[in-house]
This record gives C-alpha cells, sequence and structure tokens, in this order.
C-alpha cells in the first residue's frame, strides 16, 4: 500500500523539522545532556506538535525508539478509565533507556477535568522512570496543577516561505512538476499546516492531476478566491449596488464559499487594502466581527452577508470619493 506523503515526509530528527527552530534548539540541548522534562506543547494542527515529539524520540532512544515512546489520542477517551487503565499501564512499566519512557499525550486538552486530576498523580508516582509530552490546542483547558508541572512550548503556524522549501523538494521527488507559484499558493493557503499542505499534493498525486493551475488549488481546497473579494469591495467603494449585489450571490451561491470563510478573506482584505483609511477599517472590521457572531447565533446567512455589504457601501461613501475605487491591493 502506497504510504501518504505525510509520513513519507516526516522529519527523522529535530534538524529536519521546520519553522520551529525556537523549539527544536532547546530540545536538542536537552538530547546533549540525555535528560528532559515534562512538556505541553501548544498550537493548532498540522504544525509540527507531534512530528517533533517523534524526533525527539528517536535522538533520544535510536533505533528502539518505539519501545520508549507511546502515543495515546486523548479525545479516543477522554474519561477516567484511560487514566487509570492504559496511561497508568504504561507509566508503571519499566524504563529500556535512558532510565525513562515518554507518553505522548496528543490533544490532550480534550481530556475530562476529573481524568486531568486522576492524571497528575499518575505524573507524580511515575517521575522516576516516565516523562509526559502533552499535545495541545488549548491550553487554558489544562488544569493548573498539571500545567504548573509542564514546561511549555508554544509552536506557530508556519510561514509559507519555510513550508515551501520543503514542498518544492517533494514536487521534484514525487514528479508533480508543480509550478512555483502553485505550491506558495498551496503553502499560503494551508494556513500553517504543513499536514494540509501534503493533503493536497497527495490529492494531485493519486489523481495524476497534470497542469495544475491556481484556480484549480483554490477549488481542491475550498478557499474563497481572493480576487472575488477584492473586486467586491472595489463595487462596494464606487457604490455600484447593482454590480455589489451580483457579486455576493455569485459568492454564496455560484462559488458557494461559506460565510465565515468569506468574512475571514474579507477582513485580510479590508485590513492589508493601502487605498481605505484607517477609519473606514475600524468600522468595518467591527462589523465583521459582529457579522461572524450573528451568523453563529442567528443563521441566515444571506441576510447577515449584505446587510455587512450595505453597511460597508455606507462607510466607504462616508469616508472614501469614487475615484479612490479603482483598485485594492494589500
Amino acid at each position: 500500500m502506497e504510504t501518504v506523503l505525510t509520513e513519507t515526509y516526516r522529519p527523522k530528527n529535530l534538524q529536519e523539522v521546520v519553522g520551529q527552530d525556537n523549539i527544536t534548539n532547546i530540545l536538542k540541548a536537552f538530547v546533549k545532556t540525555g535528560k528532559i522534562p515534562n512538556m505541553m506543547f501548544v498550537g493548532p494542527p498540522g504544525i509540527g506538535k507531534t512530528t517533533t515529539a517523534i524526533a525527539l524520540a528517536k535522538e533520544l532512544f535510536g533505533d528502539e525508539w518505539e519501545k520508549s515512546f507511546k502515543e495515546i489520542n486523548a479525545s479516543d477517551e477522554r474519561g477516567l478509565p484511560i487514566v487509570r487503565g492504559q496511561i497508568k499501564t504504561i507509566a508503571s512499566m519499566e524504563p529500556l533507556k535512558l532510565g525513562y519512557k515518554i507518553i505522548f499525550l496528543d490533544e490532550a486538552d480534550q481530556l475530562t477535568p476529573d481524568a486531568q486530576a486522576a492524571l497528575r498523580r499518575t505524573i507524580e508516582r511515575a517521575s522516576e522512570t516516565c516523562r509526559f509530552i502533552f499535545s495541545v490546542n488549548y491550553p487554558n483547558k489544562i488544569i493548573e496543577p498539571i500545567a504548573d508541572r509542564l514546561v511549555e512550548f508554544r509552536f506557530h503556524p508556519l510561514k509559507p516561505t519555510d513550508m515551501k522549501l520543503l514542498l518544492d523538494k517533494v514536487s521534484v521527488a514525487e514528479q508533480l512538476n508543480l509550478k512555483h507559484e502553485v505550491i506558495y499558493l498551496i503553502a499560503t493557503l494551508s494556513n500553517g499546516s504543513m499536514r494540509r499542505a501534503l493533503n493536497v499534493f497527495d490529492t494531485i498525486k493519486m489523481a495524476d492531476m497534470k497542469d495544475v493551475t491556481e484556480e484549480k488549488i483554490y477549488e481542491m481546497m475550498f478557499w474563497v478566491d481572493e480576487t472575488s473579494i477584492k473586486n467586491l469591495v472595489i463595487a462596494c467603494i464606487k457604490g455600484d449596488f447593482g454590480a455589489v449585489n451580483r457579486r455576493i450571490d455569485d459568492i454564496l451561491f455560484q462559488k458557494m464559499y461559506a460565510p465565515q470563510e468569506i468574512l475571514q478573506v474579507l477582513y485580510r482584505v479590508v485590513k492589508e487594502a493601502r487605498v481605505i483609511p484607517d477609519e473606514a477599517k475600524l468600522d468595518i472590521i467591527e462589523q465583521i466581527g459582529l457579522t461572524d457572531y450573528r451568523l453563529a447565533v442567528k443563521g441566515t446567512p444571506e441576510i447577515q452577508m449584505k446587510t455587512l455589504i450595505v453597511f460597508m457601501m455606507k462607510v466607504f461613501k462616508k469616508y472614501m470619493s469614487s475615484e479612490k475605487g479603482g483598485k485594492v491591493d494589500g
């Protein structure tokens, strides 16, 4: 069976981990001493938390790292049974190397407070023979008695430029023949997640796609085409309600973009547009936040989105002249 690219190109050591140098440099120092503390890796999915933990284990324990490293997904079983059963059993086993083993708890913030309270005692009792690495999206969900016992490392989303270095190599190695601008677009739209970018590469490879364009990437990744949003903003600045209405209908009902996705791109376009005065940006960004809230509470996406667009037209009329409405660039 063919291996997916996320596994094929998973870093084999800390040196190969992309874009987290501030963290991997400290972990390399731990490897030199052979000692590590209990840790908490914090950050959104797909940016290298699990990869870094595995790379650390490989450098600490060598070829037999799998015997001293146990990965447990805490979201599969969130309650006391997983702590009293699986975690406690593994923690009580004698280590094979370096005097300790590693238990990696993925999505540890999904554990219930009761389970975390029980886990605290396990961490204390196994302190001589076991180290814990918590992987979390939301550190505030980890109870204080545990958080105080963990050294926290904050992983940040990968920069497109950092991602492209690896994606260029993958494109060549897998004979995908992707253009540089297409690769950069995939890196940008992946929001800092190498996993998501490599999953797109997998789709291209398995479908044997040829001559992949930027337009095709937008479709594949279900991402709002930024040009469509810029044209919508230009129509708003010009005060052309007919054009505005047609564009928002096209975005919602032809391209089938989700309102929250539209808001995310609209926020970025407005924030980065040099032609829009700061006063107008402040009013519109505040309204984008209110629209996002109303969509979550009330629904009615067409009404909420068109109300936002009407508000934007009024703001632009107040702060801008129609002569400035020709171009919206970041």
